[in-house]
């Protein structure tokens, strides 16, 4: 359609560029000159990253590091700015939509007809590049267009199992977070090196903002049901038999697609294959957490073997799990890591069980004395305490910290403190038995936790669901003469994914909970919920301590990975502000990425972050507010109608997102400044029905 989409290129060779190839790369290609590996040849295979972080400012640092590295060893790597992202043109109204599969698609064909190319191309990538690749790989399957797909941290279900929606409950804190994210970085510029002429570049940017219009949260809260075409479109799990080329798959136990990672590697084709690691949402040479990995030699052999043909016989297996020893909240960022690589074989796991007994306690005996017994669920602030991050890079904030507080004012069952190690590995299901007399909106936190000596508690694995909302039950009483379904059910809750193994004299906790703010946004519901212990119990995957023994596999470290050369000019820095007035609870969070200069680019950047969340103690209400700033000073500039080498760009962009009962209000600004003057300014304010609250 004539729409210039932004491509940077690292080349083995000096390979001339096609124009065919230039009518969608609007950049110039970028020679490698690291190459470890010079290669004769002319043509080779391609290894495409697709992203709308703008290749020139958000990830022109991780970009560096990988993508030269893999040029280096004789593939062409790409990098594309999605439409309307970076320096591509047109307009990116929201995610992981059909055009954006269509335009990768016609990136691709491209590819594989420049002189350069084998014809054979790879996707690779992390996070919103991990989910393209494996979009493509679904919807363009019959084309045969790639031969295959890294992905890092992604997701089948876009539904179940991303940054908007778990189990049918609106995920707060991160969806305003990732929207306000989205919302700012849709509004910067392209890179002005990019363009002709100062007015230009202005002309470009304009048309950029008066398309942008509103975030995409309205969009997310007025889609709140699973069935919903918006949420089945991007996710494979309509059809796995779709995705036909072998992928590798990277996962961590510290980011919140493990659960979807574990079950793709389930249902894929069987030339797939999937390591988790300790990590976070963050590459595995670079994570917080450790062990890191040797990721780029994975890699590598992995392309090799499907895209070059090296080295056939080359493996990994199926599934490895990185199974965590007993660690303290936080204690596991930075240190070296205490745990081990496992190869998971069919048979290697079996299932054990935790019954509820009344006295508040679990155990594999059976349930004990609770027969009649119902339990009150009541919603406390304390219970979204030290919830962390769905996609944690490893701050403080980031890592979820100690439970013991919110397990203090939630409904928790503990076992007896036990005699030997006990591994918790693999998928694990509560059936939980529940009472309540109407069903209105009825929102659950379960938690999985491994208690220490002194009581302070690890989380192992959670979930959150909202069960007014899911016929999944098995009815465990008769429905009232005045009403059409039962009050007392039997659901099914699967819990995320566990690889943790507790020491003996710790204990294993689960609680219980109808609240979680600010990780969960609030029911505002006025049902009464009650635990039906003797009904309820807990079935868990386990592996004895021999197979661990046996079937450990190791991984060596990273290489010292390419740098791209920058300054700090000012250091990052955070901080967590709490305060009470009038019975409301204010939690503030702030953050500031310190200002970074990279050279090379003359570029300097900065971000700024304050997100706010208020409730009261019992949760009947919820209020969030995320306020960014970011700023970009771009310099060493030549344009004819412009004095000035410099150009200096202020983003400011705020939302506020309030939950009551029957709706959740919306209001976000943004304001962005040129040259310390306004420049552009726009604000909505949205009423978005909570359409869930009818009884069932």
């Amino acid at each position: 359609d004539g729409v210039k989409l932004g491509a940077k290129l690292w080349l083995p060779t000096p390979v001339h560029l096609s124009a065919e190839f230039h009518c969608f790369a609007s950049c110039p290609r970028t020679p490698v000159i690291e190459a470890t590996n010079p290669s004769t040849e002319r043509v080779f295979p391609a290894i495409l990253e697709y992203s709308p972080f703008a290749k020139d400012i958000f990830t022109t640092g991780r970009d560096y590091k990988r993508l030269p590295w893999f040029a280096s060893h004789g593939y062409v790597t790409l990098r594309v700015d999605i439409r309307g992202s970076g320096t591509s043109g047109g307009h990116l109204p929201g995610e992981y939509l059909p055009r954006e599969q269509h335009d990768c698609e016609d990136i691709i064909t491209a590819i594989q007809a420049a002189e350069w190319c084998s014809g054979r191309v790879a996707m690779f990538g992390k996070s919103w590049s991990g989910f393209a690749g494996l979009q493509v790989a679904y919807y363009a399957a019959e084309r045969h267009l790639i031969d295959t797909v890294v992905s890092l941290y992604s997701t089948d279900n876009r539904y179940t199992d991303d940054i908007h929606y778990q189990g049918g409950v609106l995920l707060g804190k991160e969806t305003l977070e990732w929207s306000c994210t989205m919302f700012m970085r849709n509004a910067v510029p392209e890179w002005p090196a990019y363009s002709q002429s100062y007015s230009d570049w202005i002309t470009k940017w304009k048309s950029r903002l008066a398309r942008g219009d509103r975030s995409w949260l309205h969009a997310w809260l007025s889609h709140g049901n699973a069935d919903d075409i918006f949420w089945k479109h991007g996710s494979i799990s309509e059809n796995y038999s779709n995705v036909k080329v072998p992928v590798l798959l990277f996962g961590g136990l510290e980011d919140g697609y493990k659960t979807a990672m574990y079950r793709m590697i389930s249902r894929l084709n069987d030339q797939c294959r999937l390591l988790i690691g300790p990590w976070t949402h963050e590459y595995p040479d670079v994570s917080a957490t450790n062990p890191k990995i040797n990721f780029l030699d994975i890699c590598l052999k992995w392309f090799d073997k499907h895209l070059k043909d090296i080295n056939p016989l080359y493996d990994v297996p199926r599934l490895q799990l990185y199974i965590r020893d007993s660690f303290r909240p936080r204690d596991l960022i930075n240190e070296k890591g205490t745990g081990k690589f496992i190869e998971i074989n069919p048979g290697a796991l079996y299932h054990s069980k935790f019954y509820f007994r009344a006295d508040n306690v679990i155990s594999s005996e059976g349930p004990s004395g609770c027969h009649g017994t119902r339990v009150r669920l009541t919603p406390h602030l304390r219970q979204g305490m030290e919830q962390g991050t769905f996609c944690s890079y490893g701050s403080q904030r980031d890592t979820c910290g100690d439970q013991s507080p919110a397990l203090s004012v939630s409904e928790t069952w503990m076992s007896e403190v036990l005699e030997k190690e006990l591994y918790v590995v693999g998928d694990s299901t509560l059936f939980l038995g529940l009472s309540s007399s109407t069903w209105d909106r009825v929102y659950i936190q379960v938690k999985v936790c491994d208690v220490f000596p002194d009581n302070s508690a690890t989380l192992i694995s959670r979930c959150i669901y909202h069960l007014g909302n899911d016929n999944a039950y098995t009815a465990l009483s008769r429905p009232p003469p005045s009403q059409r379904h039962p009050r007392d059910r039997l659901y099914p809750l699967k819990m995320s994914l566990s690889a943790h193994r507790l020491l003996p004299g710790h204990r294993l906790a689960i609680s219980i909970a109808p609240s979680g703010f600010p990780y969960m946004w609030p029911s505002c519901s006025r049902d009464k919920v009650y635990v039906l212990p003797h009904h309820t119990y807990y079935i868990y995957e386990t592996m004895s301590p021999q197979y661990v023994h046996h079937n450990g596999v190791r991984h060596p470290p990273p290489k010292p990975l390419l740098q791209i050369p920058s300054e700090v000019i000012s250091e990052s820095r955070s901080e967590i502000r709490e305060t009470t007035e009038n019975g409301i609870y204010k939690t503030e969070y702030f953050s500031d990425s310190g200002r970074i200069k990279m050279v090379s680019k003359n570029y300097e950047h900065q971000t700024a972050t304050t997100s706010t969340f208020e409730s009261d103690e019992s949760v009947s209400m919820g209020r969030i507010s995320v306020n960014k700033t970011f700023s970009i000073r771009f310099s060493k500039l030549h344009f004819p109608d412009f004095l000035n080498d410099s150009i200096n760009v202020k983003i400011e962009v705020s939302q506020i997102l309030s939950g009551m009962y029957d709706r959740n209000d919306l209001k976000e600004n943004i304001r962005i400044f040129l040259n310390g003057e306004h420049f552009w300014s726009n604000n909505w304010t949205f009423t978005v029905p909570r359409t869930d609250y009818f009884s069932k």
